[in-house]
């Protein structure tokens, strides 16, 4: 007897789509409760994680059938339950461990894809509306929120599919000195002056990261080759470098405000100096939409709408780099693709 398609199986991509909040809040409990880390010895049941972890038993139960739903553990005889090699990147220890953005995709933007329609009506942000203040103000305002969104910055998957691809597609060792603007915790520039030798370093960012820098700089051993410096760049930034680095932080503004610190670089920046954007670019026309890239692309670009609105914040297409960076005074020289979905605008003083 042959297995028959199940009647609905021409619309299951629709169906998955529409549970997505349901697969996202099963991830966010197996990654706040640390299931992946209690089945990394072994299978075991419902019963003894419950046992382990404080837990109705009956309810992990479901969690974790609803888990093997997804791929992220199995199901064997007498009710154990293992982890498959895709489960594994919810360890917290895994190299390229996703836990911290299901936590942050959960605790922070969650919120505001419920509010999306409205956002999508008016065109204003759900932020304001959902969280009572403009997105970068309540991180900065809940420091364990925003905690989280350091981490998930940092983690080490960040790091793997985010700023190594960057920093291995582009030569950052021509330059004497680099700046690092909205730097965060410096994780970015401190990978950078670990795989370059040459160049002296500073994490710019406002003042709440100065510690988190500080502690990252430390634990990378460079304290004699970098340092954080805190300000406000829509006022000014660090002059005199030779390099100006703006990493997933132009698609959080707006022309009109990319445009002010995008003018301070240039009145900061040495005369053969350099800015180095490093972000998502979108496609335009007939340029191609590669399968993963382009969903990490467009989600990025979600988010964006969902946090700032759809006048503020936004991934750019590469005619639209080109031309915000010409009103600041930069020509765009070239486009770097990178093994990941980010790639590398290099501009100069024009």
């Amino acid at each position: 007897m042959t297995e028959q398609e199940h009647p609905q199986q021409h619309v299951a991509p629709l169906l998955h789509a529409a549970f997505g909040a349901q697969a996202a809040l099963l991830l966010y409990v197996a990654a706040k409760l640390d299931l992946a880390d209690h089945l990394l010895n072994g299978a075991s049941t419902a019963a003894d994680i419950a046992r382990a972890l404080g837990l109705d038993a009956a309810a992990v139960q479901r969690i974790l059938r609803g888990l093997v739903s997804l791929g992220v553990c199995e199901e064997l005889d007498g009710g154990r339950f293992r982890l498959t090699t895709l489960g594994e990147h919810l360890r917290a220890d895994h190299p390229d461990s996703v836990r911290s953005r299901v936590i942050l995709n959960v605790e922070v933007h969650h919120a505001l894809w419920s509010d999306l329609l409205q956002t999508v009506r008016t065109g204003e942000p759900a932020s304001q509306r959902v969280l009572g203040m403009p997105f970068y103000d309540y991180l900065a305002h809940n420091p364990a929120i925003g905690d989280v969104f350091d981490r998930a910055m940092t983690s080490a998957g960040w790091v793997r599919y985010r700023l190594r691809p960057a920093i291995e597609a582009y030569d950052f060792g021509q330059f004497r000195s680099i700046v690092d603007v909205g730097g965060g915790n410096g994780v970015l520039l401190t990978e950078l002056l670990r795989t370059y030798p040459q160049p002296k370093g500073t994490v710019f960012d406002v003042p709440r990261l100065a510690q988190a820098a500080q502690q990252t700089i430390d634990a990378a051993g460079l304290g004699a080759r970098c340092r954080f410096t805190a300000g406000n760049a829509f006022e000014e930034v660090p002059a005199g470098a030779d390099a100006y680095i703006l990493s997933n932080f132009i698609n959080s503004w707006g022309d009109d405000e990319a445009v002010v610190f995008l003018r301070n670089c240039r009145r900061a920046v040495d005369p053969q100096g350099k800015l180095i954007a490093i972000d998502w670019v979108m496609p335009a026309n007939d340029e191609a939409r590669d399968g993963f890239r382009f969903w990490d692309t467009v989600t990025m670009d979600l988010i964006m709408l969902a946090a700032f609105g759809s006048r503020s914040g936004r991934i750019r297409s590469r005619s639209e780099f080109d031309a915000l960076l010409r009103s600041a005074g930069f020509a765009v020289i070239r486009e770097i693709p990178t093994y990941a979905s980010v790639s590398v605008i290099e501009a100069e003083p024009a």
